[in-house]
């Protein structure tokens, strides 16, 4: 559009334009162009009029309403196409222009959106996705931030496709692709915000996939959507004077970065001084801007301000999105949690075999042949048992013949060390230099693990993974690279809370506990056993408190001074004041010898000396020393002051928990106060499932542990109200992580209370976290194991036990809650596990916190827990469930339950 004329200009098979025609036309107008250039359609708002001039023929002119936008909408039928105008009461107006030889111009009708509130505006979809044609054809935003789509039904009726509740207000521009990615700009006071939405908002996610705030210099003034062959996203945003490319790129298990990088940027300031008007995709990739009378077009890699040479833009996109190579380091990462070690070898020793004989020029084109997809159904335990591959699963390899693997002999400590040193020279063209990295350190961690698996669990294996991924990968940010920061490398101060709790539920704690100090070099200090969480997953007493006297010695060796004041704290908590006091004989250097040997000298089991270290606590907290305060209220005996100096001045609730467990064990009041007024709201607000999973684990609450998985946390702090705890404030539902589903699925069923709570989980909301993990590993490029996922899936019986021995209610009727079933699910017809701990007493009823309004608060001890050992299922029609008793759990524990054929549809990828 130019002042008073319009021009049409086409893009020939060469990439260039062509002018096909031009013509006048009011400032104010809304041109439409279709039929390639042929078919013209105006709309003038002082007259109020539409005028379409189809292939040289007469124009054909309809009267309308004052209309705020107009546009075309997929698909354009051989004989109609349709138009959409909105009116400034959001009326939509379907406009049909009907085709020669007998052309006309109707209009098929006039509706609204049945919105439950008003809209602010009313977007076309972007038909961005290269030979599709998207169901949805309408966008509306309400004030308040809503997102819902609309698909034509009927002819003249519109449906609700989707909603999503993204709580932005004063939104300014909006822009929908037809994979319904949507984009939003909110003007605030220190700049535009930007933020991409995905259409697919569950309990289990948001929705926001990114944002960004520019600066008020910079205001967006455009946003336009295309996508690549294979349907990845990429976002145009435009400023007065650049353009920033988007592009989605894949979630990463390994840092948690923004679902969206930045492809490159556009500078249009270098060839015009007038600012962008107006930009679109167009063929190839290429980027059409208007700025001033000038038009200006920009292929992939043209003038991107990014200090490298010109890339493509499908290449790179197709890169850093969408399924990755077996050899990636995220499948990898994945395959080896998930207990497919003998997968990661086949798959290690393939790689070293196709690169010993590649030239340079063949190993920069280098693709794995991929494994079949079975290879990945099922874990290493499952093996031996695995049946035969059906035949339906060769509709998703790329060859039909059965693919014949070579074992695991070519994984050999000899053949990853070569590899390793292989890939250090020449790193494998597809992977970035953090990729490559991290691949060079899964190669190592492989090979490290293989030699411990057999005396290992699987919870304690993940656990050695990440010490092993810990330890490799901070040695080598160690090393430094140029424009790179360690955090961006992957560096980390600790393991993730995660890993922490594989450890602690492991058998094999004795192992690890070895592995952990032969990784810390054979000396653990307190900041070694802080990165590692050895005082949260260590489980018996007497390892914590003997490690904890290890750490004190390790504490005071690590000076070249031998201070004593740095095992204090230590040596007061293990009750050794003398043995504190004959280190402070050997410290004559230390100015503040004198003083501590004639204090220490003191009996402090009287109560004149125990008010004279308190005394002395409070003083060292008014000079900042808090490590020394803390010795000090742990010699005064006040254990709870020492904690809250760790936790308030100090910020470090691991040394708060190991002070409790090493003075007053596991089922202390200091403890428990920790958990419930610190770890726990922390967790809640954090969106941290699993440390709030461990320390309702900690509280002998599993049920507790095991619900917190999978209810989102808004929902969950509710019941946790009802239960007796304070309300808490929720933080986001990250369910980001695929992990979370292999805690679950290894607690479930690991005890009576896992089972209670496990049972109180509804099969919809079950179904719905399952479909939003495999989203996640699609998210990652795993599709392999999103498919194992759904497919090796069991779920529980969906009925709600109302007592935890099934029998009677409180009223004293039999019955069962009634808990939403899930749509087509395979129920399992076992349980997981043929070991179950029993840890509630036929005395013990634990309530439902959503069927009753009763607050009760069980947080008393419960008996030791105890195995039972299950022979063999119990037909459901055998179970008496006319009386409460141990027999009946245990009996509809392995209940067989029929319900109808699983349905992959269900999960609307």
């Amino acid at each position: 559009m130019r002042r008073g004329a319009a021009e049409i200009w086409k893009v020939k098979k060469s990439g260039d334009l062509r002018l096909v025609q031009q013509f006048e036309t009011v400032n104010e107008a809304t041109v439409l162009v279709f039929h390639s250039g042929e078919s013209v359609a105006v709309y003038d708002p002082g007259e109020k009029t539409l005028s379409v001039q189809m292939m040289s023929i007469s124009p054909s002119k309809l009267s309308l309403p004052l209309l705020t936008s107009l546009f075309l909408i997929p698909p354009n039928h051989d004989h109609i196409t349709c138009l959409i105008g909105v009116t400034e009461s959001f009326q939509i107006l379907q406009i049909h222009a009907i085709h020669p030889p007998d052309p006309s111009l109707v209009v098929h009708s006039t509706s609204s959106l049945p919105n439950l509130s008003k809209p602010i505006m009313i977007l076309p979809v972007d038909p961005m996705i290269w030979n599709r044609t998207a169901s949805e054809l309408l966008l509306s935003v309400s004030e308040g931030g809503d997102l819902e789509f609309w698909a034509a039904e009927a002819g003249t009726s519109w449906k609700r496709t989707g909603h999503v509740a993204t709580g932005r207000k004063e939104i300014i521009k909006g822009r929908c692709s037809s994979a319904k990615k949507t984009v939003l700009v909110v003007r605030r006071p220190d700049g535009d915000e930007v933020s991409i939405w995905d259409s697919k908002e569950s309990q289990f996610s948001s929705g926001l996939e990114h944002s960004q705030i520019f600066p008020t210099d910079t205001p967006v003034v455009d946003l336009d959507w295309t996508a690549t062959p294979d349907g990845q996203s990429i976002l145009a945003i435009g400023f007065p004077h650049h353009i920033l490319l988007l592009y989605q790129q894949r979630m990463t298990y390994f840092e948690q970065e923004s679902g969206w990088g930045v492809f490159g940027r556009i500078e249009i300031g270098r060839i015009t001084r007038h600012p962008i008007a107006d930009s679109i995709w167009i063929s190839q990739a290429q980027m059409l801007t208007g700025a001033g009378h000038q038009m200006i077009q920009a292929r992939p890699g043209f003038s991107l301000k990014d200090g490298t040479t010109s890339k493509d833009l499908f290449e790179t996109v197709a890169r850093k999105n969408g399924p990755v190579p077996h050899y990636h380091p995220q499948m990898l990462l994945q395959c080896l949690l998930w207990e497919k070690v003998n997968l990661v070898k086949q798959i290690i020793g393939r790689l070293a075999r196709d690169l010993k004989y590649l030239t340079p020029e063949e190993r920069a084109v280098y693709e794995m042949d991929p494994f079949p997809v079975y290879s990945f159904l099922g874990s290493d335990t499952q093996e031996e048992s695995k049946p035969s591959v059906p035949n339906e699963l060769s509709l998703f390899d790329t060859d039909s013949q059965p693919v014949v693997e070579d074992g695991i002999d070519g994984f050999s400590p000899a053949v990853v060390s070569k590899l390793v040193a292989d890939l250090e020279v020449t790193p494998l063209h597809d992977l970035g230099a953090n990729e490559n990295e991290q691949l060079l350190v899964l190669l190592q961690a492989t090979l490290a693990i293989d030699e411990h698996r057999r005396a290992l669990d699987a919870d304690g294996l993940r656990y050695l993974i990440s010490i092993r991924l810990f330890y490799l990968i901070n040695e080598r940010v160690q090393i430094p690279r140029s424009n790179v920061s360690d955090r961006q490398r992957g560096f980390r101060e600790r393991i993730r809370y995660r890993d922490m709790v594989w450890a602690f539920h492991s058998s094999s704690q004795e192992i690890l506990l070895d592995a952990s100090t032969a990784a810390c070099g054979g000396k653990m200090t307190w900041n070694d056993a802080r990165a590692l969480g050895i005082f949260l997953w260590l489980n018996s007493i007497e390892t914590v408190k003997t490690q904890f006297e290890v750490i004190a010695r390790n504490q005071y060796m690590s000076g070249e001074d031998r201070d004593p004041s740095a095992c204090c704290l230590f040596y007061f908590a293990l009750g050794k004041v003398r043995l504190v006091l004959g280190l402070w004989r050997q410290a004559a250097w230390h100015p503040e010898q004198s003083v501590m040997l004639k204090f220490l000298a003191n009996d402090f089991d009287v109560p004149r000396w125990r008010t004279a270290a308190l005394k002395n606590a409070f003083a060292l907290l008014g000079k900042r020393r808090f490590d020394m305060a803390a010795a000090f209220f742990i010699l005064g005996g006040s254990l709870k002051d020492a904690v809250n100096v760790c936790l308030k001045q100090m910020c470090d609730f691991q040394l708060a928990v190991a002070l409790a467990r090493v003075v007053e064990g596991d089922n202390g009041p200091v403890l428990t106060e920790i958990l419930k007024s610190s770890i726990i709201p922390m967790a809640i607000k954090e969106g941290n499932r699993w440390l709030g999973s461990w320390a309702f684990w900690k509280l002998n609450r599993r049920d507790l542990s095991v619900r917190i998985l999978v209810t989102p946390l808004k929902e969950y702090t509710t019941m946790l109200h009802v239960e007796g705890f304070e309300s808490l404030e929720a933080g986001e539902s990250h369910y980001d992580d695929p992990s979370l589903a292999l805690l679950f699925s290894r607690l479930k069923s690991m005890s009576l209370q896992t089972i209670k709570g496990s049972n109180m989980i509804p099969g919809q909301q079950e179904f719905d976290f399952v479909s939003q993990v495999a989203r996640v590993f699609c998210r990652m490029g795993c599709h392999p194991l999103a498919l194992d996922l759904v497919t090796g899936w069991s779920f529980d019986p969906p009925e709600l036990i109302s007592n935890w021995a099934f029998g009677e209610n409180r009223s004293g009727s039999v019955g069962r809650s009634a808990s939403p079933r899930s749509p087509s699910l395979r129920r399992s017809k076992s349980r997981r596990h043929s070991v179950i701990d029993i840890d509630l007493s036929a005395e013990q009823d634990v309530p439902d916190p959503l069927a009753s309004p009763v607050v009760h608060s069980h947080l008393t001890p419960v008996p030791e827990a105890q195995e039972l050992q299950i022979q063999s299922p119990v037909p459901a029609d055998t179970i008496n469930r006319g009386r409460a008793g141990l027999g009946n759990l245990m009996q509809t524990a392995k209940r067989d339950v029929q319900v109808p054929e699983f349905d992959m549809s269900a999960f609307g990828f």
